[in-house]
């Protein structure tokens, strides 16, 4: 959520109240936040549960599994867009180049430009929309073991899912503190 800025939920839609936002809150919780007041902690935890119910802890529990690599990054994508979203108060845009930029070049993860384009293009994209990496992009659990992402000496570009996963979670948690300080 961007600073002074909030996500409007439809008070019209049938039965919206009860409509679940996050496994511990609705939309009624949502409005109730908001109602003669504007209260951002309530807003701030809405939107945390939201995100971690739906798609981090799921994520987590996949870290472990073999072969996951794929459901992990394509749960960390989507992430990663909501996250985004939620920071700049508006939609991803249909060209998301610079939404991978601001996150993926950010403290957490440390890309340059280069590997942060390669990245959404080959691998978000080649994911999403056809189910594999593109480009000798290579998806491994513990590899490279010092960074997040890298091109390596052969020229195949390598993402260390377990680090991105938590370099998200680190981003995601340093969102949180941002909005509860100037709450």
């Amino acid at each position: 959520m961007a600073a002074g800025k909030r996500r409007v939920v439809d008070k019209n839609a049938r039965g919206s109240d009860s409509l679940k936002l996050s496994p511990k809150y609705t939309v009624k919780d949502w409005n109730d936040a908001f109602n003669d007041r504007e209260e951002w902690d309530i807003a701030i935890n809405i939107v945390e549960d939201r995100i971690k119910g739906r798609w981090l802890d799921a994520a987590d529990r996949l870290l472990n599994e073999p072969h996951s690599g794929f459901a992990i990054l394509a749960l960390d994508c989507i992430i990663l867009e909501s996250l985004w979203g939620f920071m700049n108060g508006k939609a991803v845009p249909s060209e998301g180049q610079q939404v991978y930029r601001d996150i993926l070049m950010g403290p957490s993860f440390g890309l340059t430009k280069e590997l942060s384009d390669s990245f959404r293009k080959m691998v978000r994209n080649g994911i999403m929309h056809d189910a594999e990496t593109r480009n000798r992009w290579l998806i491994k659990k513990t590899v490279p073991h010092d960074v997040v992402a890298r091109k390596n000496k052969n020229g195949d570009y390598e993402v260390n899912r377990t680090k991105f996963h938590g370099a998200l979670k680190a981003a995601f948690k340093r969102w949180g503190a941002q909005l509860r300080d100037d709450a």
